[in-house]
């Protein structure tokens, strides 16, 4: 079965990732989508519990798309390669590749084995508002057909501090978890 990791923060999970597991479902990318949860960013952003990330991830849910804890379960943070390499070990049948927004194209360099990384696995970039499609490596491939996703869990937390409405970056399910527990505010 082919398998796209789409990892991220999650903090919040927004419209936007919503739009991407979609995308990859309907252009038969990939005939499963496991939401990847991060334990700890790699670049240092703080987040709240996983407790909270983990139940607005469970209102995402729905046939083909799931959600993997490895990374949560392990007892420090996790190097994306190693993660790859452990999915596909534990299983082996499965054609495992990763999802990245445009926005990570910058640093990607800096991922551990990165190089290595793409010859092993296909990665889908999909187009972020305001971020270069640059630079694309050999086994990047952009999602095309797709409208550049222009929600970030940034701007949705920016929001609710601000006091504004969420409804047209969140799923009525995530934004009133994030009501009901007081997030973000």
């Amino acid at each position: 079965m082919k398998v796209t990791l789409f990892g991220a923060a999650f903090d919040p999970p927004h419209l936007g990732h919503q739009k991407i597991a979609s995308t990859l479902l309907k252009q038969n990318l990939a005939e499963e989508v496991w939401l990847l949860p991060v334990k700890d960013h790699a670049f240092g952003k703080e987040m709240i519990s996983e407790k909270h990330r983990l139940a607005m991830l469970q209102t995402l849910i729905k046939p083909k798309v799931r959600i993997e804890t490895y990374e949560l379960d392990q007892t420090t943070a996790s190097i994306t390669f190693n993660t790859l390499r452990a999915l596909r070990a534990k299983h082996p049948k499965h054609e495992f590749s990763f999802l990245i927004g445009a926005d990570n194209l910058a640093r990607f360099h800096e991922w551990d084995d990165y190089l290595i990384m793409l010859q092993e696995f296909t990665f889908f970039v999909y187009p972020r508002a305001g971020y270069e499609l640059k630079p694309l490596y050999s086994g990047m491939e952009v999602l095309t057909g797709v409208k550049e996703i222009d929600v970030s869990s940034t701007q949705v937390k920016e929001w609710v501090r601000q006091g504004r409405s969420i409804k047209n970056l969140v799923s009525p399910a995530v934004g009133e978890y994030i009501g009901q527990h007081k997030l973000y505010g």
